[in-house]
């Protein structure tokens, strides 16, 4: 018994002294692990204006986040931005925020600060009990530049004669570049482009209005810096009033049969219902969902003018419906709708060759609701015209096509009651008056003549 008594002894000793080290291990691999907590400082531009908010993001999956510090420093000067300290959990779980985001306010002129280059510096401390209890560190800097000053607008096109749904341009110098600058028409923004001329602080923008905004439609050009900083000047103009031509359609039993079973793939679930009912879903919605889709199409153009001089109209044509109509529509002696017919339809003979009204890359091709087969040419700098109800496309997306090139023809595709061609000129997502594009005078006039004057290309 005495010697199993004795050999038993070390056993117990080592189980004791392993027993005893398990904190001990714990304490060395848990609580005094040594990876540093991860920080990301969330600004994307380096520009800081008047005002503007910095995210610092802080992961720490071991030991939890202690404290988040951050600063400015310019010019030599030091100003504390941030000091968040977190709460611990207690001695052996470490900190009880594993990741945070941390945001602070930074007013240059408030603290002091000069416009100029400057260090946006962050130190993110953990719960590790490494370094005698202080934590694992990290530091991030992040260069950053301070500019509270708002870009001058110079407005060099002086006087704009327009028309309530037309076009106009206007040009204008900025003392600095800006990533955002153009013409505001009412709650409308007409975005302006560098590059065309060989002073590159020289601007344009096309811009429109609609066939709505009359002499009450205010305009401005405006432009906002890389730092937010954002200048309003008032553009000299004159908006000549229009009125609009009143149109009643009739409708009947033969068109609808005629015309609506094409349009059941786009409201499978209402084609057994009336066809009135079903006319008005597709009058209604259906060219609410066309004009979207246009106005995305629309939304990116080519930074270069890639028109030269007055745009063609569809030879030997005859006008049947004109830009901004009033439309009413009747069936069986009843008003049923009202719509606005955004172009101008132009009809010759069956499927008479439809040519380019100037040159320009083609932007669409393709069926597109009530307006069919349609083609969308843009222009440069958000001019596009829209050519619909075609029987043939004769061109593809991305194509360069020439001034008079054969593009179609002419058909009664979607919404046609008969063949012709729907013709319709969008700026910047606005439909616009095609008459003004196809005449030379006023091209000249409101157009061409302020660009030449604006400075050499």
């Amino acid at each position: 018994m005495n010697k199993k008594g004795r050999s038993f002894k070390p056993i117990l000793v080592v189980i004791v002294v392993l027993l005893a080290s398990i904190p001990a291990v714990w304490l060395a691999i848990i609580r005094m692990e040594g990876t540093a907590p991860a920080i990301e400082i969330g600004l994307e531009s380096p520009f800081i204006g008047a005002s503007r908010i910095v995210t610092v993001s802080v992961d720490d999956a071991g030991s939890g986040i202690r404290s988040v510090w951050m600063s400015l420093l310019v010019d030599g000067r030091e100003v504390e931005i941030l000091q968040r300290t977190f709460p611990s959990a207690g001695f052996f779980a470490g900190g009880k925020e594993k990741s945070v985001q941390v945001k602070a306010t930074i007013s240059p002129q408030s603290l002091g600060l000069a416009d100029g280059k400057g260090v946006i510096r962050v130190v993110a401390w953990d719960y590790s009990l490494r370094k005698w209890g202080k934590g694992n560190q990290v530091y991030l800097e992040k260069e950053i530049r301070i500019d509270t000053k708002a870009p001058s607008i110079d407005l060099i096109s002086r006087s704009h004669n327009l028309a309530q749904g037309g076009s106009g341009v206007a040009l204008y110098r900025l003392s600095e570049d800006c990533p955002v600058s153009g013409v505001t028409v009412g709650d409308h923004f007409y975005p302006g482009y560098a590059g065309h001329f060989n002073d590159p602080s020289i601007y344009m923008a096309f811009f429109a209005l609609d066939y709505q905004q009359g002499k009450g439609t205010r305009l401005a050009a405006t432009a906002e810096d890389f730092a937010g900083n954002r200048s309003t000047a008032g553009l000299v103009y004159h908006i000549n009033a229009r009125s609009f031509r009143k149109d009643a359609i009739n409708l009947s039993d033969t068109f609808f049969n005629a015309k609506m079973p094409d349009f059941d793939r786009y409201f499978p679930e209402s084609s057994d219902g009336s066809r009135l009912d079903f006319f008005l879903k597709v009058n209604r919605e259906l060219r609410r969902r066309d004009n979207e889709a246009f106005y995305r199409i629309t939304a990116q153009t080519e930074k270069e003018i890639l028109w030269d001089g007055p745009f063609l109209r569809l030879p030997r044509s005859a006008n049947r419906a004109r830009f901004a109509d009033q439309r009413t529509y009747f069936y069986g002696g009843k008003v049923i709708d009202r719509q606005v017919h955004m172009g101008i339809d132009l009809a010759s003979t069956a499927q008479s060759p439809v040519p380019a009204a100037n040159r320009g890359k083609v932007a669409f091709t393709g069926e597109q609701g009530i307006y069919g087969n349609t083609v969308v040419l843009d222009h440069g700098f958000g001019l596009f015209t829209l050519y619909s109800h075609l029987s043939q496309i004769d061109v593809a997306d991305g194509q360069m096509v020439e001034k008079g090139e054969i593009i179609g023809k002419t058909g009664m595709t979607g919404l046609a009651g008969g063949d012709h061609l729907h013709y319709g000129i969008l700026i910047h997502q606005t439909y616009v008056n095609p008459i003004e594009w196809w005449d030379e005078a006023w091209i000249k006039n409101n157009i061409s003549a302020k660009i030449d004057d604006a400075g050499p290309r």
